[in-house]
């Protein structure tokens, strides 16, 4: 099989890689068809934020089972699916010992875990080999290439998961960057709660083109602090019940304690590019307002709340969501190396890129 392998930092290659001879009696044999690629890997390819070398990244995926494991109970050959990324250690030691969490059922909380395209190899390839508990199997009929993005939509149902229980008709939500989580959010949000004030904030016009049909009103917001920035700060301070961060980019977690209202909930979903820095009146604006901060690690598996039945549902009135409007490029595994270098400099030179998400076909 061919591959897409992090050689090292800012140096992608294209490989030869031969499966493992024996199949792991737990595992299933994926060929997969179609991989996301996330705003994590442009940083782990290009800021060296890889554990190790080499690597094949990729941890949004859908694939096609074309062998199953001798102790595979639940999964059969041709099965169509995705995969939970994050392997818990606990759940696949033969000492089974489980952390807390783990004994909780919040597996995206465990203690000592591993995770596909991240510490392990991943999708960017042709064929790989996935514990059959962290499968996924889809049921709903939707095309291929939406059910790649079932890994991200869960993460979007995650974000939902920390709202206050009863959201108002006259709350107002801020969120802040509107890449694909931050548009999948927002027409779930639409959805659930149509009468929702939803403000957008971003520096990338395009992307705030994309998500008007589904916010209230949308804020571009360059970062460089001039006049006009400035005064969309002012303009937006103590204005909000709940603040989503989905960015990272490191000064918005600052920022988000002055849009957040008194009693106002923020959640910080975004990896953050860079340290953050929270100033002594910051801090007393928290106490102050008395501000609660919500964190979103990946999404809900396999529990009483599993965010990807959620997802799943969800992308199958992907049509009337217009999913297919935020897959914005689609490459093959030749050309993908090409695509995650154009993203980097999207991101850190100002070249022009329309770009919402991308896919990579491996077969």
């Amino acid at each position: 099989m061919i591959a897409l392998s992090l050689i090292k930092n800012n140096k992608l290659k294209i490989i030869e890689k031969k499966p493992p001879k024996v199949l792991h009696p737990l595992k299933c044999r994926l060929q997969i068809l179609y991989s996301g690629i996330c705003e994590s890997d442009i940083p782990r390819a290009f800021n060296n934020m890889a554990y190790t070398y080499p690597l094949i990244m990729g941890h949004e995926f859908v694939g096609k089972i074309i062998q199953a494991g001798k102790s595979v109970k639940s999964f059969n050959k041709n099965d169509t699916v995705s995969a939970f990324p994050l392997i818990p250690k606990c759940i696949h030691s033969s000492k089974k010992v489980k952390c807390e969490n783990c004994k909780n059922k919040n597996y995206n909380l465990c203690n000592n875990y591993s995770y596909y395209g991240s510490r392990i190899d991943g999708s960017f390839c042709e064929i790989l080999d996935v514990y059959e508990w962290n499968l996924f199997k889809i049921n709903k009929k939707i095309s291929q290439n939406i059910y790649s993005l079932m890994e991200p939509t869960a993460v979007a149902f995650n974000i939902l998961d920390k709202f206050p229980n009863r959201i108002l008709k006259n709350n107002r939500v801020l969120l802040i960057g509107s890449g694909f989580i931050g548009q999948i959010l927002a027409r779930i949000l639409k959805n659930r709660y149509p009468y929702i004030n939803l403000v957008t904030l971003d520096r990338n016009l395009f992307k705030l083109e994309t998500i008007k049909k589904y916010s209230s009103e949308q804020i571009l917001f360059k970062n460089k602090n001039t006049t006009d920035d400035r005064d969309v700060l002012s303009s937006l301070s103590n204005k909000f019940d709940i603040v989503i961060e989905s960015s990272g980019y490191n000064k918005n977690f600052a920022s988000s304690v002055n849009f957040a209202k008194k009693n106002g909930i923020i959640i910080f979903s975004g990896n953050p590019n860079d340290d953050t820095k929270f100033s002594k009146n910051q801090i007393s604006n928290i106490l102050r307002k008395e501000i609660v901060i919500k964190g979103v690690w990946n999404s809900s598996f396999k529990n009483q709340n599993n965010n990807w039945k959620s997802a799943e549902n969800f992308l199958a009135g992907s049509q009337n969501n217009n999913i297919e409007q935020l897959i914005t490029h689609t490459v093959d595994l030749e050309s993908s190396s090409k695509l995650l270098k154009k993203i980097y400099l999207a991101k850190n030179k100002n070249i022009k890129l329309n770009y919402i998400k991308g896919l990579i076909k491996s077969f």
